[in-house]
């Protein structure tokens, strides 16, 4: 009986062996917490043992093989940080992370909180491309199915994926469009997008349909997909809309987050 309730506690039967698995549990979490903290923020060897509060012999022998195995590597003023090995691996993710995977819990999160469609697209050079729709519970919707393709400044989802531009590529955009699209201030709305991560679209004539829009961004900080809520003006308006803003918001910084992006307003601060 005893036999039986030791080896329930350690499948091996073995008390050394199950030492060893948690001591080397202990060094794999230290060596992580060490590699996360010089990948995020480049230091010297002493103050990357100040601010980990592992022994001083423990970090020199982790750093040691880290950086033999090129996880970390050294600045040119002696601070430790990212290495080759890490890049190659966090490329590697980059490439194998679907958006549509990783963004569709939180569209359908959105679309059921809201009780409004809801929204992803991706840019295809000057046009913004629809990937996934959610239905919301509205009598009348906005319909776009996946693989609608619109000019960028068309709609709120192309003017948040072109956010980013300069104001040259937003006026040669603007010039291509039919003239109830065309907006004097629309670098000034995409200039709200950089700084506050959010537009709202006050859709034009004979539509009117209205959205809340919001980019989200890889771990480089690249614009590579925008999401949105969209509905005829009766069922979004300003206090609707303002009311999701920040609904919409935080769902797509949580996306980004999900591909490796840091929170700009967490990093601003």
């Amino acid at each position: 009986m005893t036999e039986v309730a030791d080896r329930t506690r350690d499948p091996s039967g073995n008390p050394d062996e199950a030492v060893a698995r948690i001591v080397g549990a202990q060094t794999l979490e230290r060596g992580l917490d060490l590699l996360e903290r010089a990948a995020r923020d480049p230091m010297s060897i002493l103050d990357l043992i100040r601010q980990s509060g592992i022994n001083r012999g423990v970090v020199y022998r982790l750093v040691s093989v880290l950086t033999a195995r090129n996880y970390l590597s050294m600045t040119s003023d002696g601070r430790l940080c990212g290495g080759s090995t890490l890049l190659q691996l966090g490329q590697a993710a980059s490439a194998s992370t679907d958006i549509v995977t990783v963004t569709q819990p939180h569209l359908e999160a959105l679309a059921q909180r809201t009780g409004l469609s809801a929204f992803l697209a991706r840019r295809d050079g000057d046009h913004s491309v629809h990937l996934s729709r959610v239905a919301g519970t509205e009598r009348i919707a906005v319909t776009s199915q996946p693989g609608t393709r619109r000019l960028l400044p068309e709609t709120g989802l192309g003017k948040t994926l072109m956010s980013d531009d300069d104001r040259a590529n937003c006026e040669r955009l603007c010039d291509r469009v039919d003239e109830r699209y065309r907006q004097a201030d629309l670098y000034d709305q995409l200039a709200t997008v950089r700084t506050k991560g959010v537009l709202n679209q006050i859709g034009p004539a004979p539509d009117f349909i209205n959205s809340v829009c919001a980019p989200i961004r890889d771990a480089a900080g690249r614009i590579v997909g925008a999401i949105n809520i969209a509905a005829p003006a009766h069922y979004l308006d300003a206090e609707t809309m303002a009311l999701y803003t920040p609904l919409v918001t935080e769902t797509a910084r949580a996306v980004s987050r999900a591909l490796g992006a840091v929170d700009r307003t967490t990093a601003a601060g």
